[in-house]
């Protein structure tokens, strides 16, 4: 009796002491807020704590696992095509998995495998189908070495413009997944001019650069608000009267006419094979056109984020052009650079295991 009372008072301690110990997501946020600010402005913050994995080392079970056909049509792809593997340092948990389509969206399977022994999926840490959670475009998972400790990272910006970090990492452990947590970065960031363009002889490419810088700090803000861009608000109470807002947007059924759907970014000339297409082309993803007030005239302006399609780069694009609105009657284009700048916020919580789910 004596025995088992002293056995559960270790259990119980070793729990407790197990409980107490700062989770991986802790210790990396401590991490974080001690680093250097230059570490913000880097295109990936968290190299120095987080080295993603290789794939696995060549063995008769990765090339099971890469060549079976289960997973094959768990993943929907072709038996003649093998299936990249990774493993989970130190541990019989393997990923295989298939990034597709134009959003680059990842499936993943997560199989425990051991020689001699049949290789069954096992259940992620998390829900990988929840509200704030999609693997495309900006987030995926996959093995890792966090703060040297092998782990299951899956996360990344939530989408494309934002500058912050979302991460859940989950340790391996006994047989099971381990030390579920989430991390989540917030970062600032600074509207840096970028490059202009203008028609020689522009009297407003000078004077049109401060209020265009305004107009993108604007439409970052009002984006950020999910409010509309109010152009009387931005120039001041001012507005156009009917005859000028009217030749300054004309209908879209006037040949060469600005519209809110893919307008120009005038180069004037530039050489497009040394432009970078994400940062001197408007996406479609939310461009808006209003007349803006320069020097005592009225311009049509449209500012958006450059992109390609639906994609979405660093750059916020401002494009002015003189009355009657057509692409042919831009007279100064300007580039003005988003990136992240400072550390706002680094957070750690704590995340509970998903629903269980039957192995395959």
């Amino acid at each position: 009796m004596i025995r088992k009372l002293l056995a559960g008072a270790v259990l119980i301690a070793s729990q407790m002491v197990e409980a107490a110990e700062p989770s991986l997501c802790s210790q990396l946020a401590d991490e974080i807020r001690q680093a250097p600010a230059a570490t913000w402005a880097q295109p990936d913050p968290l190299s120095a704590w987080v080295q993603q994995s290789q794939p696995a080392t060549a063995s008769p079970t990765v090339s099971a696992l890469a060549g079976d056909a289960r997973w094959h049509d768990r993943l929907s792809v072709p038996e003649s095509r093998p299936l990249p593997v990774q493993q989970l340092e130190g541990t019989p948990i393997y990923m295989v998995d298939e990034v597709a389509g134009s959003a680059a969206c990842q499936s993943l399977l997560l199989i425990h495998a051991q020689p001699g022994q049949p290789a069954r999926e096992i259940a992620p840490p998390f829900d990988l189908d929840g509200a704030d959670m999609s693997l495309c475009t900006t987030q995926s998972a996959g093995f890792a070495r966090v703060l040297g400790q092998p782990a299951f990272i899956v996360g990344g910006a939530p989408f494309m413009t934002s500058p912050d970090l979302d991460y859940r990492i989950a340790t391996w452990s006994d047989g099971g997944w381990a030390q579920r947590c989430r991390l989540t970065v917030r970062r600032t960031t600074a509207l840096t001019v970028g490059q202009r363009y203008c028609a020689p002889g522009s009297e407003v490419c000078d004077a049109g650069q401060p209020v265009a810088q305004r107009l993108a700090q604007a439409y970052e803000t009002a984006r950020a608000a999910k409010r509309p861009l109010d152009a009387a608000v931005f120039n001041g109470g001012r507005s156009p009267d009917a005859t000028i807002a009217a030749a300054l947007n004309p209908s879209l059924a006037v040949e060469g006419a600005v519209g809110n759907m893919n307008p120009p970014f005038p180069t004037f000339g530039a050489d497009d094979r040394r432009l970078d297409a994400m940062l001197t082309v408007f996406s479609n993803a939310d461009p808006r056109v209003l007349p803006v007030q320069v020097e005592g005239r009225w311009w049509l302006a449209v500012v958006g984020r450059s992109g390609v399609g639906w994609r979405e780069g660093d750059a916020v694009l401002v494009a002015l052009f003189a009355p009657p609105g057509r692409a042919t009657d831009g007279v100064a284009s300007y580039q003005f650079l988003s990136r992240p700048a400072a550390l706002r916020e680094a957070r750690a919580t704590d995340v509970m295991a998903p629903k269980t789910r039957k192995a395959r």
